[in-house]
């Protein structure tokens, strides 16, 4: 008997190792980045945003030649926004996108609201989109500042 169970452990074990399969991993992978320098006036309004229950959102789109179908299959793309928190002594910190922050708002009343916005992005094979989008449904703030944002492609 004691045979027995230890000839059915070892069918076991050995059919459960069957299905696994070794996965190779290249060192070195290579890293490129590109800086975008983002002005006002390179920010659309989505089309339509004016039909009832659509997405109001500002988008920047450029081009970025190290995203390719490689990328796309077998890399990371990932974004950050420098963003200052402390404009008297210029000091700001790099944050990854999607980022969201607080704005403040002043009514036609007069009342201030803070909502939230988002800073995100979506790319595709040789182009980068940003996306700016208040979190209360409405248009975003008027965009008066340029903005840093910092593209990273790893393959």
């Amino acid at each position: 008997m004691k045979y027995l169970k230890l000839l059915v452990a070892a069918v076991v074990a050995f059919t459960l190792f069957q299905g696994c399969t070794k996965e190779y991993i290249t060192e070195g992978c290579q890293v490129y980045t590109k800086d975008y320098n983002v002005h006002p006036n390179d920010w659309q309004k989505n089309e339509g945003s004016e039909l009832p229950g659509s997405d109001n959102y500002f988008y920047a789109s450029f081009n970025n030649p190290y995203i390719t179908k490689e990328v796309i299959a077998h890399g990371t793309v990932q974004a950050y926004i420098y963003a200052i928190y402390d404009a008297g002594n210029h000091l700001g910190a790099w944050n990854p996108l999607p980022f969201v922050y607080p704005v403040q708002i002043i009514t036609t009343e007069g009342d201030k609201q803070i909502v939230a916005e988002n800073t995100r992005f979506e790319y595709e094979e040789g182009k980068v989109t940003f996306i700016l989008q208040d979190l209360d449904g409405y248009d975003a703030e008027a965009i008066t500042n340029s903005m840093s944002i910092r593209v990273c492609v790893t393959i």
